[in-house]
């Protein structure tokens, strides 16, 4: 499919466009708004080998509207945006080729980096870096075994309150033997006695 500018008038912002395909021609008319780069267009007339294609396309009206943008190589251009009419969507059309000021600068790459590409370039690892450690926070979720944790028990004592025991604040036990702080990763409960 081609897309071509028959018309351009840069004081009022009329366009007239043929697009065309291997059996069909449409003539199209529009304005282009420079300050926002958008382009809408208007089907005015076909032209077709098949009178099954006419028929069904000058019953539906439709339009093109959608946005211009050059990319940062100078050489393309991408006019993207919504067919509007019956079973239609998205459409998006490049331009293909070198411009004139292009060709005479060929061997001169342009120098330049897009704040885009930039911004992609630092989010990307940084995104991948998040989803593998939740990735391997889910692995390690799924891998190590659920043990109960045995080290609260609540029992009565004799004078019928509830006692709470633990064995990391047992205070008859020796300084040196089993005061250190563990950290189980096993650990889902938390035991409180009010």
């Amino acid at each position: 499919m081609t897309l071509s500018i028959t018309s351009f008038n840069s004081t009022t912002g009329r366009v007239n466009v043929t697009l065309t395909n291997s059996n069909m021609e449409l003539l199209l008319s529009g304005v282009y708004k420079s300050q926002e780069a958008r382009l809408m267009l208007l089907m005015y007339h076909v032209k077709t080998s098949t009178h099954t294609t006419l028929g069904k396309v000058k019953e539906e009206t439709w339009s093109m509207d959608g946005f211009v943008s050059a990319e940062p190589d100078g050489a393309t251009y991408v006019f993207q945006g919504f067919i509007q009419g019956r079973d239609y969507g998205q459409f998006g059309l490049q331009r293909l080729g070198l411009n004139m000021s292009e060709s005479n600068n060929s061997s001169n790459p342009p120098h330049g980096t897009n704040s885009s590409s930039v911004a992609i370039a630092i989010l990307v690892p940084f995104f991948a870096l998040i989803f593998a450690g939740f990735g391997f926070y889910l692995y390690k979720q799924r891998t190590t075994p659920k043990t109960q944790y045995t080290g609260c028990s609540v029992h009565e004592n004799n004078n019928g309150q509830a006692a709470f025991e633990n064995p990391m604040y047992n205070t008859s036990a020796k300084s040196v033997e089993g005061k250190a702080v563990r950290f189980d990763p096993n650990l889902n409960t938390v035991c409180t006695m009010v």
